[in-house]
């Protein structure tokens, strides 16, 4: 393996890591505030629900509720065989 022609000074990479470091450190900071700001201008221009959409709404809530009723309500007999089972796999090697 050949030997660079050039060495870096110390100084030289110190600060290259301490640069480094510090946008690694400010990067997802601007991420979460232009997030931030994505989310008040959005929240700004969106609409109030209409009376038909919250009707709506309160339909599938309603639906939800009572299927989750039968479904809680639904009892087997003693020894039924599980559902399913999980089992993981184990992960491929060498490909």
């Amino acid at each position: 393996m050949p030997k660079p022609s050039r060495r870096m000074q110390r100084r030289r990479f110190v600060t290259l890591v301490a640069l480094s470091g510090a946008a690694l450190v400010a990067t997802p900071l601007s991420r979460a505030s232009a997030a931030l700001s994505r989310a008040a201008a959005k929240a700004q221009t969106r609409h109030p629900p209409t009376p038909a959409i919250r009707r709506e709404i309160a339909n599938q809530e309603k639906s939800l509720a009572g299927q989750l009723q039968t479904i809680r309500k639904f009892e087997l007999a003693p020894g039924n065989p599980m559902a399913f089972v999980f089992k993981p796999l184990r992960a491929r090697r060498g490909r």
